[in-house]
């Protein structure tokens, strides 16, 4: 008897043209600060931009896009409506759990959340939802790419060496699960002027 593909069980999110997954190897490296600059850069654009903080652990962008303690509503269709910043309609854990308090929950529990945040959210339509994706190659990833086809991903790092052989496994995941690398992003680097 064949093996069923996980992938088989992928299904698009109604009205969402294009899934960009930002992702990094390691905590730290300021992967949800690029999320958010580069859904604001793509909506100036002229583009219908989303942007879903999946790390349901640790959700920043309430706080990185000035939507701190909102709540969402639920439309008539019972869906939620996401919270509208910067021309970005935005959706996090962050907006349904207290800041404060602890998120303690095994995988399936996390496979209903990315389903929610996924299908149960009004996203409308867009050109881009963008995934702010928790640090390392976890639940959330592997939930996020059996459910929905994500059109290529960008892994943000930081120049130690530690931090880069993380981007490596982060890179070879996507890669495995047939999610297009777009680049990597490097964070919290300098440049030196060897001129001055």
């Amino acid at each position: 008897m064949a093996t069923p593909n996980p992938f088989d069980q992928q299904k698009s999110i109604p009205g969402v043209k294009k899934i960009l997954a930002i992702s990094s190897g390691k905590g730290g490296v300021g992967k949800s600060t690029i999320s958010s600059n580069l859904a604001i850069a793509i909506a100036q654009q002229e583009k219908r931009v989303g942007l879903l903080d999946a790390d349901i652990y640790g959700p920043s962008q309430p706080r990185m896009m000035g939507a701190l303690n909102q709540k969402p509503e639920i439309n008539q269709d019972n869906k939620i409506t996401p919270i509208e910043r910067h021309g970005i309609k935005i959706m996090s854990m962050g907006f349904l759990v207290e800041e404060d308090l602890a998120v303690a929950w095994r995988g399936p529990m996390l496979f209903k959340a990315m389903n929610q945040l996924f299908y149960d959210v009004d996203w409308g339509e867009l050109d881009y939802l963008l995934i702010d994706l928790p640090p390392g190659t976890g639940d959330v990833q592997l939930s996020m790419v059996q459910k929905v086809p994500v059109a290529g991903a960008v892994t943000v790092c930081t120049p130690q060496n530690i931090a880069l052989a993380d981007v490596k496994k982060s890179i070879e995941m996507f890669e495995r699960v047939n999610v297009p690398d777009l680049g990597v992003i490097e964070n919290l680097a300098y440049f030196i002027n060897p001129q001055q």
